[in-house]
């Protein structure tokens, strides 16, 4: 099981969690639309996979919330959200990517290939 704390406005909300929850194994466990009530939360719940939608009410900037993400122990992975594509990815090991050329993945796209890394062996 994959959890997944979403940052997004509520009306991006809407379309993101049924789009998460779709992924097999893939579970929302908290949304918000404030920055700083998502951090709070994701010290406490945990969740694997943090998605920030840039549509969020954010306490300062984005990039300032995505850099406070990165230093939440235990880290999660960040999948940073804009429109319908994963523009940015920080995984848990600290290691920064960007969307590749050409269409960047969707979200669910992007978290069925997290939630595969995660499964346990047959």
């Amino acid at each position: 099981m994959l959890t997944v704390l979403v940052l997004a406005a509520d009306h991006r909300a809407r379309d993101l969690i049924p789009q998460i929850e779709s992924v097999p194994g893939v579970y929302v466990i908290s949304q918000t639309d404030d920055s700083f009530l998502a951090l709070a939360r994701a010290r406490a719940l945990l969740p694997d996979v943090l998605v920030i939608d840039l549509s969020a009410r954010f306490a300062g900037d984005a990039a300032t919330v995505i850099d406070q993400a990165r230093q939440l122990q235990p880290p999660s992975h960040i999948l940073v959200h804009s429109g319908d594509f994963v523009v940015g990815t920080v995984s848990p090991a600290g290691a920064v990517g960007t969307a590749p050329a050409g269409a960047p993945p969707g979200l669910a796209h992007e978290l069925a290939r997290l939630a595969g890394d995660v499964a346990p062996p047959q």
